[in-house]
């Protein structure tokens, strides 16, 4: 009796030592204890205020009064009763429904209590509203899944824009309705993808005129090219024929100073040929003043003899027959004075031809003398025209030495002005093949400006290039 009494205390101290707890444990948790059938059989003030009910409301109604139908016809539901009447308890977060259907959410405990036989006897469950923690997670959760699927719309939104901006269309455009953040997302992309447009429509026209203005200047290199080839041709023709001409007017002075030196040699003998022809004039005059003294001094012999005969016949005359002698002398002196006098005459006769013949000779030598004067003179002049030639052709050949350098300078530089219009074509060349490829990069663009796509597909006129 007295063991048996003795184990009796200790289990009621046990029990009331649970008790203690269970009163400690009610004063800050939800406590409420349910048979193995599920059925209510008490519950704290923690528990009813939780839950907003009485006592007495629910003592004896079943647990699934606090569920969803839905979840408490479901097979979990009758699981968890198994595992509580198998002894294991379950603690987790529960989500239940109080008065009226308003929604609880439970971090609890299932705890089955077991009995002396040591198979459960009840259920005791401890609980503490997190109702208030839950539905603020709830509510961001919402929020997050709500935020999630905006971005998921802006995504999804973005990436259908961006595959239409991959592929060129700038018209691609966020139509969808977002707000907050999203919004201003929306509206930056819009506004972006505006921008863009605006930027390569201008683009757009910028390298139509670039096309244009590459086409013009690789038409302009290309016809500048040819015309300073042709110019380049041009002046080396003209250069080599100003080395001829050069060449030409260069004998031409060094013939000129020839003819200059020949021409003061002619007049130095044309003044020769007239100091000869005026010592000939003075001989000629000479000659004639000599025959007049020959034709006195043969009158004067003629008249001597004809003088000496004339006394000797005198003489004779006087002397009679002794003077028979100088008769015949005087006869004969006579005779020689008549043949001297007839060969005087003949003498004076050809003297004075002699004289005409002379004095035609002076007229005819002061003629010639008067002619190569004139001669002389024209030589001269010929002399200075010929000096002035030569120093023309002289000042002609160095001017043409001078044109023939320069037409030569102007040829090396024209070859070189060719061989930079040869680079500048082919720069206009590159130009026009980068400015067709930009062409094309940004022709795939579609901006919705018609006029850019038709500036692009029409290449503008070609304007002709004069020089």
């Amino acid at each position: 009796m007295f063991g048996k009494s003795r184990q009796n205390r200790v289990e009621e101290q046990k029990l009331h030592d649970l008790d203690s707890k269970m009163a400690a444990i009610g004063r800050s948790q939800a406590l409420i204890e349910f048979d193995l059938d599920g059925r209510i059989l008490d519950a704290n003030d923690n528990l009813l205020k939780t839950m907003g009910y009485s006592l007495d409301e629910i003592r004896g109604q079943h647990h699934r009064t606090f569920m969803d139908p839905e979840e408490a016809a479901g097979p979990a539901y009758a699981a968890f009763w198994r595992d509580l009447n198998d002894g294991r308890f379950v603690a987790t977060k529960f989500r239940r429904l109080a008065k009226g259907g308003r929604e609880v959410w439970l971090q609890a405990s299932y705890n089955p209590v077991m009995g002396p036989d040591g198979r459960p006897a009840k259920v005791i469950k401890l609980a503490v509203d997190i109702t208030q923690a839950e539905q603020e997670a709830a509510r961001r959760e919402a929020e997050r899944l709500s935020a999630e699927a905006a971005q998921n719309a802006l995504v999804e939104a973005l990436a259908e824009s961006l595959a239409r901006l991959s592929d060129g269309d700038l018209t691609a455009r966020i139509e969808r309705d977002m707000s907050g953040a999203h919004g201003r997302v929306k509206d930056d992309f819009n506004n972006a993808v505006e921008c863009l447009g605006q930027t390569l429509a201008q683009v757009l026209q910028s390298v139509a005129g670039l096309r244009g203005g590459s086409d013009e200047i690789s038409s302009a290199s290309d016809d500048l090219s040819r015309r300073t080839e042709q110019q380049a041709a041009s002046l080396e023709e003209t250069a080599a024929a100003l080395d001829e001409i050069t060449a030409t007017v260069k004998r031409s002075a060094e013939g000129a100073r020839q003819a200059a030196a020949v021409a003061g040699e002619a007049r130095g003998q044309a003044d020769r040929s007239g100091e000869v022809v005026r010592e000939a004039v003075a001989a000629m005059e000479g000659i004639r003043k000599s025959s007049d003294q020959i034709s006195d001094i043969i009158d004067e012999i003629a008249f001597q003899t004809n003088l000496l005969a004339l006394n000797a016949g005198v003489e004779a005359a006087r002397a009679g027959d002794s003077g028979r002698g100088f008769a015949v002398v005087a006869s004969e002196v006579r005779a020689l004075a008549q043949r001297s006098a007839e060969a005087a005459k003949e003498i004076k006769t050809l003297i004075s031809a002699s004289a005409a013949e002379v004095a035609q000779g002076v007229k005819l030598v002061g003629e010639a003398g008067a002619s190569l004067g004139a001669i002389a003179g024209k030589v001269g002049e010929m002399d200075a025209l010929v000096a002035e030639i030569a120093a023309s052709s002289q000042e002609q050949s160095s001017g043409l030495s001078q044109v023939n350098a320069a037409v030569n300078q102007m040829d090396q530089v024209t070859q070189q002005n060719a061989a930079m219009v040869e680079q500048s074509t082919a720069a206009a060349l590159s130009l026009k093949t980068e400015a067709e490829g930009l062409a094309r990069l940004v022709g795939r663009f579609r901006t919705g400006a018609a006029a850019a796509y038709e500036a692009l597909d029409s290449r503008p006129p070609l304007r002709a290039v004069g020089f």
